[in-house]
């Protein structure tokens, strides 16, 4: 599943950003039912929330004054529809046990992460000042006490762990039920510095962070990632070494244009390499999943862009599994 479209529109881009610099399109009203994620279909009897970020999907783009934006513009139709897919996969994912909501927000564009780490970083704080005001939002008018996920992928995993370090209060993070990081770091200076970032260390502990990168061989590692000291097998939920077989692999699923599902049983193990903190699997081919444009970030091999996909039926277990703790302990 190809998240990384190219977005382009005429809409302008000229507001201000903030003081980064940049050029950007005008920011979302988050009081404003369109500026919130609205295809795909949830629980009507859920108890818990999932807030979920989206990944990169656009890549720069030009308005009608030639001017180049590194951000999505949340209000064109093109470029909503490239994140439309990554929306659904997700939606997919926790609906079933959760209700839904994922904020349209500035995201930076898949340009921006072929920049040094300090232009990524000040780009990205645009990015984030959306993601703030979105869940704040949320909090204020739709959340109601209910206990919630935080999730994200790539980008919004990014955005995820942002939040933990810097933005949920503690009783909010007494209401949380777990934060899904997909595809994304976390770094010993992390865990040292912020306590709310606790890893996860099995299958139905809460409060915790779920994160894993996938990739075929070490060499595969994404170099935005190095230094990453987190990740939990999402086959057997172990942090050790121990190898979780196809056969513990429920599903592979994988949705067509039109939203059917493909589910694949059994194809892929996996195991934790110590030395680089990422999750080796096997049983694909490296050439069916590789994406050249993207290769100087994710090169043959690395499966960052399948990081859902490739474990979908563990995780929708796994979900219920960590709600489920969460209600037995009485939070």
């Amino acid at each position: 599943m190809l998240l990384f479209l190219a977005g382009t529109g005429p809409s302008a881009c000229a507001s201000n950003d903030g003081g980064q610099g940049y050029a950007a399109p005008a920011a979302p009203d988050y009081a404003d039912a369109a500026m919130w994620y609205s295809g795909g279909q949830d629980s009507a009897d859920c108890a818990v929330d999932v807030f979920y970020i989206a990944p990169t999907c656009v890549w720069d783009w030009t308005d009608g004054s030639g001017a180049l934006c590194h951000y999505m513009n949340v209000s064109d139709s093109a470029q909503r529809a490239a994140v439309a897919s990554s929306d659904l996969l997700a939606c997919r994912l926790f609906g079933g046990s959760c209700r839904f909501l994922a904020p349209y927000y500035r995201q930076i564009t898949m340009d921006s992460w072929f920049e040094t780490a300090a232009e990524i970083e000040s780009r990205y704080r645009l990015a984030h000042s959306d993601v703030v005001r979105a869940f704040g939002h949320y909090m204020k008018h739709r959340n109601g006490g209910r206990p919630f996920i935080l999730a994200g992928h790539s980008q919004g995993a990014k955005a995820v762990v942002e939040l933990l370090k810097h933005t949920l209060t503690a009783e909010q993070r007494g209401r949380m039920v777990a934060a899904y990081v997909f595809g994304f770091s976390i770094t010993e200076a992390e865990l040292e510095a912020y306590p709310a970032l606790r890893p996860a260390s099995g299958a139905d502990d809460t409060g915790v962070v779920i994160c894993y990168n996938s990739v075929s061989h070490t060499g595969a590692e994404s170099p935005l990632f190095a230094g990453n000291a987190v990740c939990i097998n999402p086959l057997n939920w172990r942090t050790d070494t121990t190898y979780a077989p196809p056969a513990e692999n429920i599903g592979s699923v994988f949705f067509d244009s039109g939203g059917r599902a493909d589910t694949l049983r059994h194809t892929v193990g996996a195991r934790i390499d110590p030395t680089t903190s990422t999750l080796i699997v096997d049983g694909l081919d490296d050439d069916d999943y590789f994406i050249p444009s993207i290769s100087r970030l994710f090169p043959k091999g690395n499966y960052h862009v399948q990081e859902i996909n490739l474990y979908f039926l563990n995780l929708q277990a796994n979900l219920r599994q960590r709600i489920e703790a969460f209600g037995r302990a009485g939070r």
